[in-house]
């Protein structure tokens, strides 16, 4: 018991400072058991709640069934009849000439499923200026209609000019029959 009283009396500010911070360390743990794990557990209770309503379908049936209308009326918009295949082609070449760029080697092939969709396989080169190509591709990706870009192909003819050739495949989707 001494040799702790001569400790203590020898290392008053030492002391000091671990007990100021044993304090700060039961004080940390009691807000942490008493307040932020009860409240954690609370939340993520909750947000498991939530997940397991949208995944298994629960809740207003009435809103789902109009947001799947909703969604549904979204797609007929994207996906255009099998009649207006020539016209969704035209838009795209369109859409290479206001960018100034020229359209080669086009080839086509339609690929049916078995849902009330085609898809047709449409490749082709476009060659003009690199910002002319660049723009082209951003306004591919806007285009309103169904439109995917599955593969591209993009070379420089010379290392001194922005002339470049770009080969694309691209996938059109269009309706058979009523969806």
């Amino acid at each position: 018991m001494k040799f702790l009283l001569e400790i203590l009396r020898s290392r008053k500010k030492s002391v000091a400072v671990t007990l100021v911070l044993l304090i700060a360390n039961v004080a940390l743990a009691i807000y942490l058991l008493g307040w932020l794990i009860p409240g954690n557990k609370a939340l993520q209770s909750r947000w498991f709640e939530k997940r397991k309503l949208l995944t298994t379908g629960g809740g207003d049936l009435a809103a789902i069934y109009r947001q799947g209308i909703s969604d549904l009326e979204t797609f007929n918009t994207m996906v255009p009849v099998r009649k207006s295949f020539a016209r969704e082609v035209g838009d795209i070449f369109e859409l290479a000439a206001n960018n100034g760029l020229t359209v080669s080697a086009v080839t086509y092939k339609p690929n049916p499923s078995s849902v009330s969709l085609l898809d047709y396989a449409l490749s082709f080169s476009v060659a003009g200026k690199y910002a002319g190509v660049k723009s082209f591709i951003a306004d591919l990706q806007r285009f309103k209609e169904m439109v995917v870009i599955d593969h591209f192909t993009l070379t420089g003819s010379r290392a001194t000019e922005e002339y470049v050739d770009l080969k694309l495949n691209l996938t059109v989707y269009l309706r058979t029959g009523a969806l």
